[in-house]
C-alpha cells in the first residue's frame, strides 16, 4: 500500500515535466519556422532589389 502511495507521489513532478517539455518544444518550433520564414523574406527581397524590380519610387 506504501508503493502505491509513493508511486503517486511523482505522479505530480512528472506531469509537471512533460507539460514544461512540450511548452519549451512549441517555443523552439516556434521560433524555427520563425527565422526560416524571415530567411525567406530577406532571400525574396534580395532577389527583387538585385533584379531591378520590385516596389519603388517611379521617375
Amino acid at each position: 500500500m506504501e508503493l502505491l502511495y509513493e508511486l503517486g507521489s511523482l505522479v505530480p513532478p512528472i506531469l509537471t515535466g512533460l507539460a514544461f517539455w512540450f511548452v519549451m518544444r512549441a517555443l523552439l518550433r516556434a521560433d524555427r519556422r520563425e527565422r526560416e520564414a524571415e530567411r525567406a523574406a530577406e532571400r525574396e527581397w534580395e532577389q527583387r532589389h538585385e533584379s531591378g524590380g520590385g516596389v519603388g519610387p517611379r521617375d
